[in-house]
């Protein structure tokens, strides 16, 4: 018998709802959310916390580069499939070697990220009304 979560249930509900932007930035949080859980598990010295929010902020990502229309997207496109790589490649650094800062740099590239395509979302929604 499986255990009813109404946590997961909202979080499905919510992806399932959700339009293609929003789920964007959804995976942007999220990302963020595992890298400061990372980073609180790091000062903590939870090794095993620290590497399961690493590769949950690595998943994330994953799942942004898997989102990208690379024909579609051209030169952009490329470039944060690159980006992303390199995100991917510091947090794998950052849970080897155990490096505060390495961690607190992808959390702020995700964050500027984060916040550029929130802002390209509300312009394009003011240019459609």
């Amino acid at each position: 018998m499986s255990q009813y979560n109404p946590y997961q249930t909202y979080t499905q509900v919510q992806v399932e709802t959700s339009d293609q932007k929003k789920l964007i930035l959804m995976v942007y949080d999220a990302a963020a959310r595992f890298c400061r859980e990372a980073r609180s598990a790091m000062d903590r010295g939870d090794v095993n916390g620290k590497g399961y929010a690493i590769q949950r902020a690595y998943d994330a990502i994953a799942e942004l580069r898997k989102s990208l229309n690379m024909e579609a997207g051209g030169e952009v496109a490329s470039s944060l499939n690159k980006l992303y790589a390199f995100l991917g490649h510091q947090l794998t650094l950052a849970n080897l070697n155990n490096d505060r800062e390495v961690l607190d740099s992808v959390l702020t590239v995700l964050t500027d990220l984060r916040g550029t395509w929130a802002q390209a979302f509300e312009k394009e929604e003011a240019i459609l009304r």
